[in-house]
C-alpha cells in the first residue's frame, strides 16, 4: 500500500483531492493545519506529501524545508491555486499541481515530477564539504577573508 499525507485548509478541495488520491491507490492523511501535518510526518512514514501552502500558517518556517528535515526520503508536492503566482520556494518541491485537482494531472506529477524522472525528495543543501568535513565558507565570509578582513 501506499500512504499519502494531503495538507489543505480549504474542505472542498481537500476531499476533491482525497479522491483522486484514493483512487490511484493511496491511503490517504488528510489534515487541516500545518502543526497536524508536521505532526503526522514525525509520527508515520508517507511515500507522499501533497501541501497546499509554502509556509506554516502564522509562522515563518518553510513548509518544505520542515518536510525535509522530518521525513527525508519522501517527496512533497505543491498544490497551487490557478490564479496564484509561484512562491519563491518552488525549487524545494518535488511538484506542483494546479488546483482543482485532476487525475491525469495527480498522475503525472507522481509519475514524472519535475525533472521528468519520477517524483524524488529535493536534496537538502550542502552543509560541508566533501574533503574534511568542515563547513562551506559563504561568498560573503569567502571575501571577507580574501580582502583581510575578519
Amino acid at each position: 500500500m501506499k500512504y499519502a499525507l494531503l495538507y489543505d485548509d480549504d474542505a472542498a478541495a481537500r476531499r476533491h483531492s482525497a479522491i483522486l488520491l484514493k483512487s490511484l491507490g493511496y491511503v490517504v492523511a488528510e489534515t487541516t493545519t500545518a502543526l497536524a501535518a508536521l505532526n503526522a510526518t514525525r509520527a508515520l512514514h508517507f511515500d507522499v506529501i501533497l501541501t497546499a501552502r509554502a509556509h506554516a500558517g502564522g509562522e515563518r518556517r518553510a513548509l518544505p524545508g520542515e518536510f525535509a528535515r522530518l521525513a527525508p526520503d519522501t517527496p512533497t508536492i505543491l498544490l497551487l491555486d490557478e490564479d496564484a503566482p509561484f512562491p519563491p520556494l518552488y525549487d524545494a518541491f518535488s511538484a506542483t499541481v494546479t488546483k482543482p485537482v485532476s487525475v491525469r494531472g495527480l498522475r503525472h506529477a507522481l509519475e514524472f515530477g519535475l525533472d521528468g524522472t519520477g517524483v524524488r525528495p529535493v536534496p537538502q543543501a550542502v552543509r560541508y564539504e566533501r574533503r574534511n568535513g568542515q563547513r562551506r565558507r559563504r561568498a560573503r565570509d569567502a571575501g571577507a577573508a580574501h580582502a583581510g578582513i575578519r
